[in-house]
């Protein structure tokens, strides 16, 4: 099976693919993860064309945004626990 993903780095003699890049930058969120992928290819994976991909791509990116935004609302950044007095905690 190839990969449609993986691209010759110029210069370096190593091909990488998106997932690869995602890993070196640390992108945990999985609709910013979405979204890079669509933007990196957009109309070259196959089926959507270019303006399909972006308009995909738009939309993890909001989507992104409110994950961002909840684990913000829910999560202490430091501790990764309910913030006291949140939603989640007066239950």
């Amino acid at each position: 099976m190839t990969n449609r993903y993986l691209k010759p780095v110029p210069g370096k003699g190593v091909s990488i693919d998106v997932y690869d890049v995602l890993t070196a930058f640390g992108v945990t969120n999985p609709a910013t993860q979405h979204a890079i992928k669509k933007l990196l290819m957009p109309g070259q994976r196959g089926a959507k064309d270019v303006l399909t991909d972006l308009e995909e791509a738009r939309q993890s990116i909001v989507r992104a945004q409110q994950i961002e935004a909840h684990q913000r609302d829910y999560y202490d950044e430091d501790a990764h626990f309910p913030l006291p007095g949140s939603k989640e905690t007066a239950r």
